[in-house]
């Protein structure tokens, strides 16, 4: 079996999933997550680190699971972190280093809750958002005018600050990789634009003696239409070996599957995740 490359996002408490903070479509009540979690040690995977995917894709008979959580979200600190280390689990952190940098939100989150709060459509801001993904000019126009959102509690926090970088930092079983500095989708920059989007998150991870493993990097977004050869050709000219997409199934060496669970165990979810493969490869 192709190793198991599971997607998260943000791991919030039970009570928050309504809360408009909270972009719903990314979010994994922490009664969820851990149940898939309970699931996957039922079904016997083995849960590796980063360093051992290579060899997990060379040895497709075994069960290995590998946990990644995407953006720097605060709340897998205070939800995600305590369990797995408590499990001992390995896992890898995407980093966008402008969140961290500068104390706002990313754009997708900054757009949901602004249509949240001027109560908006829901369907109009999802389509605002879809939009402005391919369209960084008019994106960027859009945050100049509308200011950051203010989180008033800890639990309303969005993202990694650095004292939460440096309490991961000394743990053993954690990776950092980068997922651009803005989290801008890579088809819809420029050349100079994507340059400059590695570079500074590059940047952020060196000035902060932040070991980033460069051979690996996750796309932001990473369906179909977030990336192409170009952009491909790009990051392996880069340095980078094995880049993280939201595909089900892929053809590519350098491309990686990666799946994002919707129901609380693998048991529940295997079947899904199963058809979304074959109907991938059958169509792709």
């Amino acid at each position: 079996m192709y190793p198991l490359i599971v997607a998260f996002h943000k791991i919030i408490p039970d009570t928050y999933i309504q809360h408009p903070y909270f972009w719903n479509a990314l979010c994994t009540p922490y009664t969820n997550f851990v149940s898939f979690i309970e699931s996957l040690y039922q079904e016997n995977f083995a849960f590796i680190g980063l360093h051992e995917l290579e060899y997990a894709m060379m040895n497709p008979k075994e069960h290995t699971v590998l946990l990644t959580f995407d953006d720097g979200y605060y709340n897998n600190i205070l939800c995600a972190y305590p369990f797995l280390k408590s499990e001992k689990i390995p896992f890898v952190m995407a980093l966008n280093g402008k969140c961290i940098e500068t104390r706002t939100w990313q754009w997708f989150d900054r757009i949901w809750y602004e249509g949240i709060r001027t109560q908006r459509n829901i369907e109009q801001t999802i389509a605002q958002i879809q939009t402005f993904k391919y369209d960084i000019p008019a994106l960027e126009k859009w945050l100049y005018i509308h200011p950051n959102p203010e989180s008033k509690t800890e639990t309303e926090r969005i993202f990694f600050d650095m004292a939460s970088v440096e309490e991961l930092k000394v743990l053993q079983n954690v990776s950092f990789v980068s997922h651009t500095y803005s989290h801008y989708i890579l088809t819809a920059l420029s050349q100079n634009g994507l340059e400059k989007e590695l570079s500074q998150n590059r940047d952020f991870f060196s000035k902060n003696n932040l070991k980033s493993e460069n051979g690996y990097f996750i796309l932001p977004n990473g369906t179909k239409k977030d990336f192409n050869s170009q952009t491909t050709n790009f990051l392996i000219k880069m340095g980078t070996e094995y880049i993280f997409s939201m595909l089900p199934y892929t053809h590519d060496m350098h491309i990686l599957a990666r799946y994002t669970p919707t129901q609380p165990t693998w048991q529940k979810e295997k079947k899904r995740y199963t058809w979304q493969r074959l109907i991938h490869k059958w169509l792709y």
